[in-house]
């Protein structure tokens, strides 16, 4: 199979990890204000404002271990696919592999891997070329398949010693409630679907501070990924804010026309603390015809909220 780069949907092109996503913030009156993320898809001319329900779970959630565990890490913590190298944390700032061209392994390396709420443990080695023919930077894990397979959900493996879901991150079942909250983002977008699928719905506590964090994919796409006109993929999380709700936009395909055949179906990979602060970002997968593309976003603060701090993709 030739393999290419893909990219991400929310942008043209690869993300800079300064590019913040679209965030609806609902006021007390009931009214809400969007600021767009730049649109990835062709989509008719539409008003972002998006009237969204304070109605939210803030439940906290129940910690697990925080014990170091023992093997041999890297000691700027890798973090992989299968078909790639996606970055490291050097203590200050997130490192992008393909920028860098030289990870910080040695080969060797014990990883944790994550997806969703699953937490397993491979082994790495040296780096070399992987996603032939564009040689992109990368190991061998011992065993790939720990992290998923396409069109996913698919997580990453990291070489990390400390715990990466210090929150839990739980499946949870929807009573039309997202999926009314889905319907709102989409008809805003210029496609109206009365009743949107919901392919996904995760709850967690991102950063710790006894507030929720809702994860929703809606999606309907044709099988096989040649997207047809009325198609949708769109992946977003709610938070409630000083009483008011945001809802953030991570990745967003709407098919308008046969030109956007070739555009993505999103998911999300999972939750993990990836630069041991105590925080944890979110693995959002995008898998495309014959191709697939894992990004890294972060939970900055609740004034900027979620940025795209890392990724990699290949396919054919």
């Amino acid at each position: 199979m030739r393999k290419i780069l893909v990219a991400l949907l929310l942008v043209v092109g690869a993300c800079s990890p300064s590019e913040t996503a679209e965030t609806t913030t609902s006021t007390s009156d009931g009214t809400s204000s969007t600021t767009a993320a730049p649109a990835t898809t062709s989509m008719p001319p539409t008003s972002t404002t998006v009237p969204v329900s304070t109605t939210t779970t803030t439940e906290a959630t129940t910690t697990t271990t925080t014990a170091v565990l023992e093997g041999t890490w890297a000691d700027e913590p890798l973090i992989t696919t299968g078909f790639g190298a996606i970055g490291w944390w050097d203590g200050t700032e997130w490192r992008d592999a393909a920028t860098e061209g030289e990870l910080p392994v040695e080969g060797g390396e014990d990883y944790q891997v994550t997806v969703l709420d699953d937490l397993s443990r491979t082994t790495g080695g040296p780096q070399v070329s992987v996603c032939e023919p564009l040689e992109l930077i990368g190991i061998e894990l011992e065993d790939p398949d720990l992290l998923g397979g396409y069109p996913g959900p698919y997580g990453v493996a990291i070489s990390a010693p400390w715990a990466l879901q210090p929150y839990v991150f739980e499946a949870i079942a929807d009573d039309g409630t997202y999926a009314g909250f889905a319907s709102e983002l989409l008809s805003a977008r210029g496609m109206d679907v009365e009743e949107p699928t919901i392919k996904q719905l995760f709850r967690t506590d991102l950063e710790g501070d006894g507030v929720n964090e809702v994860m929703v994919v809606a999606e309907a796409v044709t099988q096989g990924l040649l997207l047809e006109p009325g198609d949708y993929s769109i992946a977003f999380m709610r938070k409630v804010v000083d009483g008011d709700v945001q809802t953030v936009i991570l990745e967003e395909t709407l098919v308008f026309d046969e030109g956007d055949r070739f555009a993505g179906a999103h998911a999300f990979g999972g939750a993990a603390d990836l630069n041991d602060d105590g925080r944890m970002e979110l693995i959002v997968d995008s898998a495309f015809f014959e191709g697939f593309n894992v990004a890294i976003w972060e939970y900055v603060n609740d004034d900027l909220g979620a940025v795209q701090v890392l990724q990699t993709g290949c396919g054919s």
